[in-house]
């Protein structure tokens, strides 16, 4: 395998690996202030709430992809391509940003000092993405 070959997949892998690091990390927290005088109290929750275990799932899929891919060696597996790995990054992106905007429509504000599992899910699926936008300028194998 080249090293263009390898690059892509690489990007895909540490974005995958981002992306089910980010399940366990706080997407929202909310409370632990003080209304007159009364503590109210904290809450948080993580990235394996709701539409998170989809995005969790996609992440999964990605990397058996990658597994049987690279157990398969020279001679291939069909699902082991560009697109394959776009469209995966794609369901990523939509329930990412689904999830940005149900947050967001509650009232929080979704920043990354409050939310780092939502920040790490999007860099996790923006370098599944880029990754795959470079596999489809790899150059191919050739046995």
């Amino acid at each position: 395998m080249d090293g263009g070959g390898r690059r892509f997949r690489l990007l895909i892998l540490l974005g995958a690996l981002a992306i089910i690091a980010s399940g366990f990390l706080p997407w929202w927290r909310s409370g632990g202030d003080s209304v007159s005088g009364v503590a109210v109290p904290a809450q948080q929750g993580i990235g394996l709430e709701g539409q998170g275990v989809i995005l969790y799932g996609a992440a999964i899929v990605t990397l058996v992809v990658l597994d049987v891919g690279y157990m398969r060696g020279r001679w291939g597996f069909f699902l082991d391509s560009p697109w394959v790995y776009l469209v995966l990054g794609l369901v990523g992106a939509g329930v990412l940003t689904y999830r940005g905007w149900e947050l967001w429509s509650v009232g929080y504000l979704p920043l990354p000092q409050q939310s780092p599992g939502l920040a790490l899910a999007t860099a996790g699926v923006a370098l599944v993405l880029y990754g795959a936008g470079t596999g489809f300028t790899a150059p191919r194998q050739r046995y």
